[in-house]
């Protein structure tokens, strides 16, 4: 292929509308499921999907790899779903992870059967070992004998991520937040203990899926996250437009749930292959790399995103390709030219999330934390009212007295005068036109 035919491509490509989740990166069967999980569960399209991905990047693990020509590119993805309280962030991850939980029970009952052999043998041969995907609750020692006993790697699940990064350093001060930026690239984890002997994993494959509140976003910018590339790694889901939940007592077709299990443990039981990527391939990689570092070479931001956005390219290729292959069962160790082309697509929707979460964090006007219905009421509130004067304007837009009354002592917004000769109570002015 001819760079400027790529290149022509390419802009196509960048130039969609990226504030919107190409669903069609995914084989036919998982579209249906994310179609029918929305009309009978009423599970977010984008919050949905980004589960999937991290699901099927876990199950893959250390099995499959990627060399570009360069480096070896693991399917390791760091996602958080964004969204506020109530908008149904964890049930769509948590049925995700369905496939990979059964394979863990599993294996936890073929423990403690062998373990009751082991206890009748009054612990003769060898102690038998848990091996699990999943881990919530965990000290970094935990973490590295987990990935002892499991050499596909781990997912690190996590319904409120900052949950987890204000464990950091919990147990032993200083290391844990550059132990992570270590596992980001696979590399290998060592652990020293007092009084067992040492762990050393060779290759690791961590993932990482959780949720987050818009209004906490700030705190993952917190103690160098924001300058030392932690927070870069991740791939943002924050949809602009969450609508509500409504309960319709309908489940997900049974047969999109059997197509979604025999999916993941096609990928679970993948056999050990590296897949390589030819000229062809090479060049759609150029021609996107190319024209996107030098749009974002004077940004130090986007600079900044666009670097970890390149290696996310080839994860996400070989996520996608292998997902596209586990629909069948039949694994080969080539990669389309259609799977760089959706990755593309897809990395220009988490790079338009990645700068919105920037501008939220960077973001000083409070009206970013307004729901769109708060928003366009507080745009139709006169400057300044009475509060019995708009309240026909709240009953007309949705809102109950007691959702109204809530809604206007919100300070950081409003300024209510109280005790004003010239103002009387109820009485408020907005502080941004």
């Amino acid at each position: 292929m001819e760079l400027d035919r790529l290149s022509a491509i390419i802009d196509n490509e960048m130039h969609t509308e990226t504030s919107q989740f190409p669903f069609d990166i995914f084989p036919t069967e998982v579209q249906q499921l994310i179609d029918n999980a929305h009309k009978t569960k009423g599970f977010n399209k984008e919050f949905l999907s980004a589960g999937i991905l991290s699901i099927c990047a876990t199950a893959i693990g250390n099995t499959v790899n990627l060399y570009n020509g360069s480096y070896t590119a693991k399917p390791i993805f760091w996602i958080t779903i964004i969204g506020r309280r109530g908008t149904g962030k964890t049930q769509p991850l948590e049925f995700t992870k369905t496939p990979i939980e059964q394979r863990d029970t599993l294996s936890f009952e073929d423990y403690k059967q062998a373990y009751n052999e082991y206890e009748k043998n009054e612990g003769k041969g060898k102690r038998p070992k848990y091996s699990k995907f999943i881990l919530k609750d965990f000290t970094p020692e935990k973490l590295a004998e987990t990935l002892q006993y499991n050499e596909k790697g781990v997912l690190i699940f996590q319904d409120e991520l900052m949950r987890w990064i204000n464990s950091f350093d919990q147990y032993k001060k200083g290391g844990d937040q550059q132990m992570y930026l270590d596992l980001f690239n696979g590399s290998g984890l060592t652990v020293d203990r007092v009084t067992k002997e040492p762990i050393r994993i060779e290759h690791t494959n961590v993932n990482i899926l959780g949720g987050m509140q818009p209004e906490i976003l700030k705190s993952i910018a917190k103690n160098n996250r924001n300058e030392d590339g932690f927070l870069d790694r991740f791939l943002f889901v924050y949809p602009d437009n969450i609508e509500p939940n409504l309960f319709t007592g309908l489940d997900i077709d049974q047969r999109h749930l059997n197509n979604y299990h025999k999916l993941i443990n096609n990928l679970l039981d993948i056999q050990q292959m590296v897949i390589k990527t030819t000229i062809s391939h090479i060049d759609i990689y150029k021609a996107w790399q190319h024209k996107k570092v030098i749009e974002c070479f004077n940004d130090q931001l986007e600079a900044s995103i666009q670097a970890k956005l390149e290696t996310y390219v080839w994860r996400l290729a070989l996520v996608i390709e292998m997902t596209q292959q586990a629909t069948t069962g039949h694994f080969q160790t080539n990669i389309s030219n259609e799977s760089i082309h959706k990755a593309i697509r897809l990395i220009e929707y988490f790079r338009y999330n990645a700068l919105k979460v920037h501008d939220r964090i960077l973001s000083k006007n409070y009206l970013q934390g307004l729901t769109p219905a708060q928003l366009d009421l507080y745009k139709a509130l006169p400057y300044e009212f009475k509060r019995a004067d708009v309240l026909p304007l709240f009953d007309e837009m949705g809102f109950s007295i007691r959702t109204a009354d809530r809604f206007l002592k919100n300070e950081k917004i409003f300024n209510s005068f109280q005790t004003s000769k010239e103002l009387k109570a109820g009485h408020y002015k907005k502080k941004f036109s």
